[in-house]
């Protein structure tokens, strides 16, 4: 038996045990195969690319939806188990039922109670990483925090633990082409930019925004992957663009609006709060007023507007959530970037349900959730930092 097997058959095991089917035999059988593995379930053997092939012929032997239906229902022996379970392709039901095993062994999982220490869970902080054209890299949030930063080429960042502002007059310093300085925020964290003309960024979770080390004679230029909230400095004979990746630029002259552009996700939007903006994707162009948003969708390859309430867009720099109507899948999504948590689904439909609601950036996530347990039908199941979304049965 390949390695690969051993793996899923004592997944497969595990999970009988956990519904009180296995037998003397497979006990011993377990037993065996757990020594002779030597390894944790779910690791490089079953979640390896290269065994896919395997991994699918051994998968069409593993009832995922009854064993995962049993799991459920044994944490919640008096609430029928959701509907519709189990609505992945079979090699990702390996993969979910196995991980949703041996978290299940590995520690208790907790319902969202407000009685419940929720520590292992923290709502995100500044967090950054900062670095130069030459690969020197600084931590703004930890040893390089509070300080004085010398970046090299005459530049000089103040870093104030949140905040970090470029200073001194770049028109004196040497232009170098198309090098670039880099800020990287992770999951969990945010980080405010100061770029040298003054241009104030609010950059969010899980975002990266590179600008060359010198503004040029004609424009202002840089590059964003996921979210930001940039209040440019005015300057009619710079413009000032935001170019995301191959797709979008924003070009202006002096305003305040919100980017919103995650690769995971199909869309980017640009939100105007205030002043004017064009965006162009080379081919199509929109000019934006103040409450108009630019949608560009990767995959049709459309751009087009539409009139939205802004503070739904630029709230989190504010340390506000604001959602109308949204999807649950979304609002999760925005969340784990946050958070920094893992979200699975029981099923298809409680991605669907919708919210509307305003949340506290910074507030106890576990008031977060049990705000949206109040409004909607569905329950949160956590386990340290991976939560599983089911649906309350009625």
């Amino acid at each position: 038996m390949s390695e690969l097997a051993k793996e899923y058959k004592i997944a497969q095991f595990l999970a009988k045990k956990m519904t009180g089917e296995l037998s003397p035999e497979e006990e011993q059988e377990l037993v065996k195969l757990k020594k002779e593995s030597g390894s944790a379930i779910v690791d490089e053997q079953i979640l390896n690319p290269a065994n896919k092939r395997e991994r699918d012929e051994l998968i069409s032997q593993f009832d995922t939806n009854s064993s995962l239906q049993k799991v459920v229902k044994r944490i919640h022996p008096k609430k029928q188990p959701p509907r519709n379970l189990v609505w992945w392709g079979s090699a990702a039901a390996a993969v979910i039922i196995i991980v949703f095993t041996t978290l299940i062994l590995q520690e208790p999982i907790l319902v969202v109670d407000e009685s419940l220490p929720m520590a292992e869970v923290q709502a995100g902080s500044p967090k950054a990483i900062l670095i130069t054209p030459e690969g020197k890299q600084f931590n703004l949030s930890g040893q390089d925090s509070s300080k004085t930063l010398q970046l090299g080429n005459g530049f000089t960042a103040i870093n104030k633990g949140n905040i970090v502002e470029y200073t001194g007059n770049s028109d004196s310093l040497s232009f170098q082409g198309t090098q670039k300085h880099v800020i990287q925020i992770p999951k969990g964290g945010e980080y405010e930019l100061i770029l040298p003309d003054g241009t104030h960024v609010w950059i969010n979770s899980d975002s990266e925004l590179s600008f060359p080390t010198q503004f040029d004679s004609t424009r202002r230029e840089v590059f964003l992957t996921g979210e930001a909230y940039f209040s440019v400095t005015k300057d009619k004979e710079k413009p000032f663009i935001v170019k995301v990746n191959e797709d979008i630029e924003i070009k202006v002259l002096g305003t305040q609006f919100n980017v919103q552009a995650y690769q995971d996700e199909n869309t980017i939007e640009t939100t105007l709060c205030e002043g004017s903006v064009n965006v162009s994707d080379g081919k199509q162009k929109v000019t934006l007023t103040p409450s108009l948003q630019a949608v560009y969708s990767k995959s049709t390859k459309n751009l087009i507007t539409r009139k939205v309430d802004t503070r739904l867009y630029s709230s989190w720099k504010d340390g506000l959530f604001v959602f109308e109507n949204k999807p649950l899948e979304e609002i999760m999504t925005t969340l784990s970037r946050w958070y920094n948590i893992h979200v699975f689904y029981a099923n298809q439909a409680v991605k669907t349900y919708h919210f509307t609601g305003d949340l506290e950036r910074y507030g106890d996530f576990r008031k977060t959730l049990g705000m949206i347990e109040k409004a909607t039908s569905i329950r949160f199941v956590i386990n340290g930092n991976n939560i599983m979304v089911e649906e309350v049965s009625n």
